[in-house]
């Protein structure tokens, strides 16, 4: 039995370092950092895509408002003028408030929703115009004071 032990000891071999891990599969602390990796790229390019939406909206709204000022002249024709602004008011509110009730809003309740979202209190007379205007035979308004407004309000809202 000795020469059997012998032969079978001559064939082990003597201590040795183990093989380097292969680099697949990943360990699993590298799949969750891929994982939230992946889902952090997702929120920052959706968020991304958001704001792009919105800056080019707000782009053209305020395109729609210059539109406005160079075809419409409220001394001649202020009726088209009211219409045209409280158009852009009420595209504005539907999109940034769409749970509200402001599309049911008329007269005085309107003008006051508009009022209340503003940024700052600056002089909103202007804005009576747009409750009062299209039921007067010759609306007065002030033009460059509503037009001011509504830019504020699509900067804002839009």
């Amino acid at each position: 039995m000795d020469e059997v032990n012998q032969e079978l000891l001559s064939q082990l071999r003597d201590i040795h370092a183990a093989a380097d891990p292969g680099w697949w599969p990943p360990a699993p602390g590298w799949w969750v950092l891929a994982v939230l990796v992946a889902a952090g790229l997702f929120f920052i390019l959706r968020h991304g895509y958001r704001a792009w939406q919105t800056m080019l909206r707000r782009r053209r709204l305020l395109h729609a408002l210059e539109e406005i000022q160079q075809e419409v002249n409220p001394e001649e024709n202020p009726h088209e003028f009211l219409a045209r602004m409280n158009r852009l008011f009420r595209v504005v509110a539907l999109r940034a408030f769409p749970d509200t009730a402001c599309l049911r809003l008329q007269g005085d309740e309107w003008v006051g929703f508009i009022q209340s979202l503003l940024p700052d209190s600056r002089s909103t007379a202007s804005l009576a115009a747009l409750a009062s205007g299209p039921y007067e035979p010759e609306p007065h308004c002030d033009a460059d004071g509503l037009r001011q407004l509504a830019r504020t309000w699509v900067k804002k809202y839009g």
